[in-house]
């Protein structure tokens, strides 16, 4: 089913990117930078494996998600995906935990950056403001789902990371 969902995806970034110039204008945006104090680990997996397990814990892509990049030490990089997850629901979740994945120099890791924040669906004005976003619960979150799914997962500092994927192979998984 992801894979049906990857023609939005590439919509949704395109859009993005034409209406942020005019956004800013006004304040407003379309883009923003993923704050690295937002990374929460590293998946020995290419991003549609990865897409495929989110799926399967609940979450699903977040297409209207303002897009994301990092631009560390590295040429700026888009986001592969943003995926949200809702625990009670689309409709009676207040919160949501948000993901947004950038795949390895060689496309054959996943790293996750998450938070947790005011959903988009009940809270629309709160969420765009992006006053209430908590990264360490949205890390606390994900890992604790990946740990109770016995996903493996690593967590990296930011020089193996970034600096592709040979770097991710370093150390053992932490689960």
């Amino acid at each position: 089913m992801t894979h049906e969902l990857r023609f939005l995806e590439r919509l949704r970034q395109g859009v993005a990117s034409l209406l942020h110039a005019p956004l800013s204008l006004v304040g407003l945006y379309a883009e923003r930078e993923t704050p690295r104090e937002q990374y929460a680990l590293t998946l020995r997996e290419p991003y549609p494996v990865v897409e495929a397990r989110l799926h399967r814990l609940g979450f699903v892509r977040n297409l209207v998600s303002s897009l994301k990049y990092r631009d560390y030490e590295t040429p700026p990089q888009t986001t592969v995906a943003s995926w949200v997850r809702y625990p009670e629901g689309p409709l009676e979740s207040d919160d949501q935990l948000h993901l947004a994945l950038y795949s390895g120099a060689d496309r054959s890791t996943t790293d996750v950056y998450a938070h947790w924040e005011p959903s988009w669906i009940r809270h629309p004005i709160r969420h765009y403001r992006a006053t209430d976003v908590d990264a360490e619960e949205g890390i606390r979150r994900v890992r604790s789902l990946f740990e109770a799914a016995d996903i493996e997962y690593a967590v990296l500092p930011a020089e193996q990371r970034i600096g592709g994927d040979a770097a991710a192979t370093a150390g053992p998984p932490l689960k």
